[in-house]
């Protein structure tokens, strides 16, 4: 017992004693006890605290926080602030260590000021933490890596807060990665740590949202003073988006790679050095070789024929250099294995790099080696099937009216019909109005039934004369079985029936002529049977008829989808786009398939004001109007023609518009119109030229003259004075005539751009000082010039005789255009890296009216023509204004004076820098 006592009274001893504040707190925050260090602390007197809210002297006490961690030991990760009993914060160190007294849940608090630099360097660490992407963490070395320290970050990423893995051992990192990556990232921080390196990660997780997320790891190893690891300090960042794309771009390359694999045509990259970059699987079976033989292999030197290497590289390098189009379709052959040559036709295509180089060109291949024996073939028996002798024509057996789609030459010579007239005609107008014919039902049955005929029926030419037809008809179906077209054979038997008629006539007038008549009989027989034997023929012949009529279909679209620069419409009377082709489409990058048969209101490649005029035009053109005009389109101009198509009943049932690229004629127009307002200005120069510079030589050249004339006659003794003065006189006037070629052929360099800025360092001061003592001798009596600058010292860098050129032509001009006795006053002003020179005077001015054309070549105001010069100064010093980056402008009244501003940069080479950047 007294042993208890004694303990007792030896802790409470130590907690009046010492230096710490410690206080004891009830789980409703309530302080039980405080020693005086507390009270000192807080600036309370001993016993104020007692009973008192904690929050009263830690504002950011977190009651409900601290209360959750009752059984473990609790080091604030944030930094807390103390308040004294004035209010005024302060930071602290605090320790909270939970405990029970007598089955009450307590917190015993030990608590100091902190020490403000620690506090400082802590409060920076943490809010640089707090501004990191990813996580920051610090843990032990062993599985499952106990953590300790972890940003805050850890919650938007995982879910989980820090404290969650804090001494808490249901929540540990290793319980987060996914279980297919987990021996694999174990395996690698085991050989990490052996090795004592830094090392990366990428593994799964699975968040607290049940979520699958992506990390990238980077860890390093903290060595201890003995040269072991004590601990692993890491950054983790969440690259969840970047991981998916990359499985997305892989898919995606597989997928293409396995389209191009599956394609039945050929694919080729070939780059400016003529390498294969890309090769697909169909090439590599035309060719009959393995891919590695043919990626990275000069493509003209292995697999181009001799003959046409040269030829096939020069228009490569062509399209290359850019020097030519790249041709939408092209065939020339290739060697495959074993030599054996094959045509391909190509498509192609240039492939640009990010600054629009062309790197090299996408081609698509077709081998058309077989189809174009194929056509060849189909040549011959088109042109055979047009030279046979009996008629052919190819009826639609699946249209309601069963119309006539083809007919031949020979049709056409024994109808008299063109085939435009017949095509989309039932061929029963060939009788007219003779119906009543037993070889016309017979024929009407036979096609009810979908069933060959034989029938001989009189038809009617184009001029109304009467024929005999002797028609074999052959339905043909397709591979369904499915009845799609009759082709009919159309023989003209008239002699045959007209010889008939005789031998009938024959055989009742001239009984007694049996044996003639029978030879007779005997020989329109066997013109039968031959007509037989030709008819059988004639089924040959309607089989190909029937394969013309389809290559017929395939080249009228094939012409209409290769219409050069163009393209091709036709709308109907509801303003549905019914059918669209041209070259023009693949420019435009616009399908055939995503237009036709959709009304041009839901045509998304045009505005509303677009399809307003269209509609209009459509309407003009079914009313029977042909329309001309141009249309800009994608900055693309397009000349657009209208036409109105016709039906069989000769009624207008759609409109044809046709546009054609007209783009390269404008421009050269543009070219050509540009080229003669040049050349008429040129024209006008001269005339202005020559007017002005005989009128400016002529009167110094008869002032030189005049005095040269005097000082010869004035050579006596005594007229030195005179003779001076003359001599003076020449003098100015050379100086003049110097000034007048001077400005010519400034005006020359300016207009042929050999004009070059030349910029060097000096102090301008000294270099105006100069300029205005060099024109001290074409002052007027009682003129000055005065000088006045912000600063005695001004350094530029500009080209000196630009500006000299500049200033010695305002000066000229103010002292020119001022009466004697006025002041000419020159103004200096440096504003940052701003240079403005100001040359005022008090001369004539300048008429508001034509201020405006001052800077003009050859322009002299009205109030000017009585002094001397060309009309070249001004537009000379804006042109050199310009080059040295600056510009000229300036104000004048009529009567009272001029003043010219001259703005220019201090230093021309930093100007150049700003305006580039």
């Amino acid at each position: 017992m007294n042993e208890q006592i004694a303990n007792s009274d030896l802790f409470q001893s130590i907690f009046e004693s010492s230096l710490a504040g410690l206080i004891v707190v009830d789980q409703y925050g309530s302080m039980l006890i405080a020693n005086l260090s507390a009270h000192r602390m807080f600036g309370y007197v001993e016993g104020e605290l007692l009973h008192q809210d904690i929050h009263l002297i830690i504002p950011d006490w977190k009651l409900n926080a601290v209360a959750a961690e009752m059984n473990r030991i609790v080091v604030g990760p944030n930094q807390f602030y103390g308040r004294d009993k004035n209010g005024a914060k302060f930071p602290i160190d605090i320790r909270i260590v939970p405990t029970v007294i007598k089955s009450q849940n307590v917190k015993v608090i030990y608590c100091k000021p902190a020490d403000i630099s620690v506090f400082e360097s802590d409060r920076k660490f943490r809010t640089l933490i707090s501004n990191v992407s990813g996580i920051v963490y610090r843990s032990k070395t062993d599985s499952p890596w106990n953590i300790e320290f972890i940003s805050e970050a850890c919650l938007e990423i995982t879910g989980y807060s820090p404290a969650q893995f804090y001494d808490n051992s249901n929540i540990k990192w290793e319980s987060l990665i996914h279980p297919e990556d987990l021996f694999r990232v174990l395996q690698e921080i085991k050989k990490a740590i052996s090795d004592k390196v830094q090392y990366q990660l990428t593994y799964r997780i699975i968040t607290a949202k049940k979520e699958i997320k992506w990390i990238w790891e980077q860890v390093s190893c903290v060595i201890d003073e003995q040269g072991n690891i004590c601990s692993l300090e890491g950054f983790m960042q969440d690259i969840t988006k970047g991981k998916e794309i990359e499985m997305a771009l892989d898919k995606e390359e597989k997928l293409l790679r396995q389209y191009l694999d599956s394609s039945p045509t050929m694919f080729l990259v070939i780059n400016r050095e003529h390498t294969v970059e890309l090769v697909n699987k169909r090439t590599c079976e035309i060719l009959g070789v393995e891919e590695v033989a043919i990626l990275k292999k000069n493509w003209f030197k292995n697999f181009i024929p001799t003959r046409d290497k040269k030829r096939l590289m020069e228009l490569f390098e062509d399209i290359i250099q850019e020097r030519l189009e790249v041709p939408n379709m092209y065939e020339n052959l290739v060697i495959a294995k074993g030599g054996e040559e094959r045509l391909i036709q190509w498509s192609n295509a240039t492939l640009r790099n990010a600054n629009n180089e062309i790197i090299g060109v996408v081609s698509s291949g077709l081998d058309i080696t077989e189809t174009t024996v194929l056509q060849d073939t189909l040549n011959i028996r088109n042109r055979a099937l047009e030279a046979v002798g009996n008629g052919i024509i190819i009826v639609d057996a699946q249209h309601p009216l069963q119309p006539i789609i083809y007919g031949n030459k020979s049709f056409t010579d024994i109808t008299g019909y063109g085939v435009e007239e017949v095509t989309g005609k039932n061929c029963r107008f060939l009788q007219n109005d003779d119906r009543d014919q037993l070889g016309i039902v017979q024929l009407a049955k036979a096609v009810k039934e979908g069933m060959p005929c034989r029938v001989l029926v009189r038809n009617y030419r184009k001029d109304g004369a009467l024929f005999w037809n002797d028609l074999f008809i052959t339905p043909l179906y397709d591979k369904n079985e499915k009845l799609t077209h009759f082709i009919g054979v159309l023989n003209d038997v008239t002699e045959i029936q007209d010889a008939k008629k005789k031998l009938e006539e024959y055989a009742l007038h001239l009984e007694n002529t049996v044996e003639e008549r029978t030879r007779e009989v005997q020989s329109t027989v066997q013109k039968l049977v031959s007509t037989s034997i030709s008819l059988e023929d004639q089924l040959v012949e309607t089989q190909r008829a029937e394969r013309k009529a389809k290559l017929n279909r395939a080249l009228f679209t094939a012409i209409a989808h290769n219409f050069p620069n163009g393209v091709i419409m036709v709308f109907n009377s509801h303003y549905e786009l019914v059918y669209v082709e041209g070259e023009e489409m693949d420019r435009v990058n616009i399908n055939k398939s995503d237009f036709e048969g959709i009304p041009i209101d839901d045509i998304p490649v045009f505005s509303k004001w677009q399809i307003k005029k269209i509609k209009s035009d459509i309407r003009k053109t079914l009313r029977g109007s042909n329309i001309s005009f141009e249309v800009d389109f994608q900055n693309q101009c397009y000349a657009v023609n209208s036409t109105p198509l016709y039906s069989d009943e000769k009624k207008i049932k759609w409109a044809l518009f046709v546009y054609n690229n007209v783009t390269e004629q404008k421009m050269v127009q543009h070219k050509l119109e540009k080229t003669l307002k040049v050349e008429k200005e040129l024209n006008e120069l001269k005339s202005r030229f020559i007017s002005m510079a005989s009128h400016e030589f002529r009167t110094p050249l008869s002032a030189i003259l005049s005095s040269a004339i005097l000082i010869g006659k004035q050579n006596e003794p005594g007229k030195e004075d005179r003779r001076l003065k003359h001599v003076s006189r020449i003098r100015n006037n050379v100086k003049d005539l110097v000034v007048i070629l001077n400005d010519f052929l400034s005006l020359s360099k300016l207009e042929e751009g050999k004009v070059q800025v030349k910029p060097k360092s000096f102090e301008l001061i000294p270099f105006i000082k100069m300029l205005i003592d060099e024109l001290e001798p074409n002052k007027k009596e009682g003129q000055d010039i005065l000088l006045k600058y912000s600063q005695p010292s001004i350094s530029v860098y500009l080209d000196p005789k630009l500006l000299n050129h500049i200033l010695i032509n305002l000066l000229s001009n103010a002292i020119k255009y001022s009466e004697e006795h006025k002041e000419i006053i020159i103004e200096i002003k440096v504003t940052g890296k701003d240079l403005s020179i100001n040359i005022k005077d008090k001369g004539i001015g300048i008429p508001k009216e034509e201020q405006k054309n001052l800077f003009n070549r050859f322009f002299r105001a009205e109030n000017a023509t009585n002094f001397q010069g060309t009309g070249l100064g001004l537009h000379i010093v804006k042109q050199y204004t310009e080059l040295l980056g600056g510009g000229v402008s300036f104000n004048s009244e009529l009567g009272v004076g001029s003043t010219f501003k001259v703005m220019l940069p201090v230093n021309i080479y930093e100007n150049e820098k700003n305006s580039i950047n």
